[in-house]
């Protein structure tokens, strides 16, 4: 794949599960707080969840 792309920083996974794993505890550790739509595996990462895309909602988080 990274011959195809022409890039040498590739990560290959097996899963989308894995690589959504993988990017979100690349940016976060444990304790943080992170606002999402869709439910994540327990990764003892604090998860706020918010309804639709009201931006006052998101802005009171």
């Amino acid at each position: 794949m990274a011959a195809l792309e022409v890039e040498t920083n590739v990560i290959s996974t097996s899963s989308g599960r894995t690589l959504q794993f993988v990017a979100i505890s690349t940016i976060c550790s444990v304790g943080d707080n992170i606002i999402q739509q869709v439910t994540l595996p327990k990764l003892r990462i604090n998860v706020k969840f918010l309804q639709g895309d009201d931006l006052e909602e998101f802005a009171n988080q």
